[in-house]
């Protein structure tokens, strides 16, 4: 006999478990199954003390309640495992019994029961403004007759369903699809997917989350110059040029002048020595590849002297206006 079951299987305490099985029994044997069959999963730890006469009342104490759902003459042996608990972590072996043939798999199915739920799958695709996107929160579902009611948080203004898909191994799971168009204001926003998995015992339903960090692209949608220094002749300034887009922005520079644009070059930050071919206006581009905004006008115009000679000019006209309040008080 060969028996199909999944490696590991995990659940948690107070609900319970499908263990998907199928087998396979030589036609010489299959009359056995059209005569009720016994079947049971021996748990591993307790392998020993299965032939013992008190086996009965420790098995009830320790052994999960197991009942065969598939149906054994077409080979399905697929189990509901109920009222599970953390000690019933262990590896299981099918069995099948009837009255003149006992057959016991050798391939066990290893079986987690936790108290905690770990969290679930989430998958983002690439999120771009004005773009219908669906992100999928996945949970297993362990327990089909109890199985996760998921929710997204915040919905985003989308729209939500659920679906329940069979897994490779037979084991089910639980998808919650958001459906929704993104925006700039959803960039860096944490969204919550939480899974609530309801148990048979009376206890709160159990939750676990995952959260995300949103990255969405879009184009320049804010693009300003701000400037660093005094516009005087001679003095060092920086102009950067500053914008909201994701990916980053390129900055392209220029400047209009009698009419004339020119075009300074491509970086961040503009800085030079002031003189007087550098008055003019100012003009920033921001480009990523979703779109381009340039930046208000930036008039700068550059006196015809120094600031350290206007602070010359300026003393001798303070020193001047002493000398001549001095006079005025000396003549009274």
């Amino acid at each position: 006999m060969k028996v199909s079951v999944p490696k590991t299987l995990s659940s948690t305490s107070g609900s319970c478990l499908l263990i998907p099985c199928l087998f396979n029994i030589s036609k010489e044997r299959e009359h056995i199954l059209d005569s009720s069959p016994e079947v049971t999963w021996r748990q591993g730890s307790l392998w020993s003390l299965y032939d013992k006469p008190d086996f009965i009342s420790v098995r009830r104490q320790k052994e999960p309640v197991i009942e065969v759902v598939g149906d054994l003459r077409k080979k399905n042996c697929t189990s509901v495992m109920r009222n599970l608990s953390s000690q019933h972590s262990d590896r299981y072996f099918f069995r099948i019994q009837s009255k003149n043939f006992t057959m016991t798999d050798t391939k066990a199915v290893r079986i987690n029961v936790s108290d905690s739920l770990a969290e679930p799958n989430v998958t983002v695709p690439v999120l771009r403004e004005g773009e219908k996107v669906n992100m999928t929160c996945t949970a297993p579902a362990p327990c089909p007759s109890h199985p996760p009611n998921i929710k997204w948080d915040p919905a985003l203004g989308g729209d939500i369903s659920q679906r329940t898909q069979m897994n490779a191994d037979g084991t089910q799971s639980v998808s919650a699809i958001l459906n929704f168009v993104p925006s700039f204001h959803h960039h860096e926003l944490k969204v919550n997917c939480v899974s609530i998995h309801p148990l048979h015992r009376e206890d709160k339903p159990l939750l676990s989350h995952k959260t995300v960090i949103l990255s969405v692209e879009y184009p320049p949608k804010k693009t300003w110059i701000s400037l660093t220094g005094l516009v005087w002749l001679g003095n060092n300034m920086t102009l950067t040029c500053q914008s909201n887009a994701n990916p980053p922005a390129v900055h392209r520079w220029f400047m209009k002048r009698a009419g004339v644009e020119e075009e300074l070059g491509v970086s961040h930050v503009l800085s030079f020595t002031a003189a007087h071919e550098n008055t003019g206006e100012y003009i920033c581009e921001a480009q990523n590849p979703y779109g381009a905004m340039n930046s208000t006008n930036l008039q700068i115009t550059v006196p015809g002297i120094s600031f350290t000679a206007f602070l010359s000019i300026l003393a001798v006209l303070l020193l001047l206006v002493f000398a001549l309040l001095i006079l005025m008080i000396y003549r009274r």
